[in-house]
Order: C-alpha cells, then structure tokens, then sequence
C-alpha cells in the first residue's frame, strides 16, 4: 500500500449471556462503523476499516490485519460502544489487566487476568487525545478525554494494538475512541438513556483522523480539565 493509510476497527457482535438487555449487541455499531469509513480519504490517509472478530484475545484479529500490510498504519484509532455513555470518550490509557462483565458463550470470563503477561502494567495511548478531543468539539461534537478504558474487551483492543506496535517497532500511533449507543439500540431496549446518531459518531471519527495527522508530535499542553470520579 502505497498510499499512508490509518486503521479503523470495530469490535463484532457480544454480550448474548449479558444479564443487562442493554449489554447485548448481537451487531456491534463499531464494526458498522468501520465498515462505512472504510475506503475514505482522511487529510491524505486512506481509511482502512476493519471488524475485530476475536475469541479469546483481540491479538486474533488484530495480528492478521498488521501481518497483511505491505506498510504499517500511520495511524490506529479501534472503536467499541460504551453503553450509557453520552460523549465521544478518547481514551487516555490502557491497563494490563482483564476483568470481564460477563463470560462468552463458552464461559470464558477472566476475573484478573493480564492482556500480556509479560507486558507492561499500562500504555499510554500515542496518539494526541486532546488535540483529537479539541478538535471534535470545535466541530459540535460533545467528546470527552477519558482516563481508563476499563478492564473489558475494548481495553484489551487497545492494549493489544499498543503492544503490538512496541513489539514490532512499527512506529504506528495508535488510540482507543468510546461510542454511545445508537439510538436505534437505546429503542429497542425502550430506554431514556442517552444515544448518538452514527453518522455523527464516524463523523467523530474522521474528525480523529485528521486531528491524528495534524499533530504528529507534541500533543496540546493545556489540562485535559476532566473530572472521572
């Protein structure tokens, strides 16, 4: 690929043994996502959008992808849904650390367990998370910077991406960008939480893309003036 490319992932379908109705995403809007960006053209940088569809480690799915590639990303910015949240949350870091809220459907549910047991404790994200979040902002788009991914799939996405970037000295940057539930999930549950149209999260998304680009250094020194309790 001669062309500089970014990746974009989602994550496929989970939550089928979720006691919450509102876990259960039999199609993950993320990987909805991924798939309408792909083939886009962002300050350069063709999209490259990509579903993640992993059993047991997001490495799975992940691996293939960089394997493939005749260069690596610029850039990777994976996507997962945050239910209840109301913001495009970028995330700050990603921990070492799996502790599921359900098991799959094969009982698999991890209760502590490290993404990589000889990584290290965390990553930070390498992309610049409050340039990304200005930059969304500025363009009507309520986003937040976040400080942990949690300790559920989307974080071990993140961590996975990370490593594996340090690992192969790819010198790929690579990020992690929260969703809210489309309004089409918020509906069906016949719920009052909060949701986004996804047309507005990918254009979130290519809002990243290009903050991602621009700033290919320094992130903004200015606080990130957020609060998480």
């Amino acid at each position: 690929m001669s062309q500089p490319w970014i990746l974009i992932t989602g994550n496929g379908g989970f939550g089928d043994t979720a006691e919450r109705a509102d876990l259960r995403y039999p199609v993950n809007p993320s990987s909805e996502l991924a798939a309408e960006l792909d083939g886009e053209t962002v300050a350069g940088h063709l999209l490259v959008g990509r579903s993640l569809a992993w059993h047991r480690h997001p490495a799975e799915a992940l691996a293939p992808i960089l394997d493939e590639a005749a260069t690596p990303p610029a850039v990777i910015l994976s996507t997962g849904v945050f239910s209840g949240r109301s913001t495009v949350s970028i995330e700050r870091l990603a921990a070492n650390v799996q502790d599921f809220q359900f098991a799959d459907d094969d009982g698999y549910r991890p209760a502590g367990d490290p993404v990589y047991a000889d990584g290290p404790t965390a990553y930070l994200a390498t992309v610049p998370i409050k340039a990304i979040t200005h930059a969304i902002r500025e363009r009507g788009i309520p986003a937040l910077l976040s400080n942990s991914a949690s300790t559920h799939g989307c974080n071990a996405v993140m961590y996975t991406a990370l490593h594996l970037v340090a690992e192969r000295g790819l010198g790929s940057r690579a990020g992690f960008i929260h969703l809210p539930d489309t309004p089409g999930h918020v509906a069906s549950l016949g719920s009052n939480g909060p949701s986004m149209d996804l047309r507005l999260q990918a254009e979130a998304v290519r809002i990243a893309a290009a903050a991602a680009v621009a700033n290919p250094g320094a992130d903004l020194d200015v606080p990130a003036n957020e609060w998480e309790w």
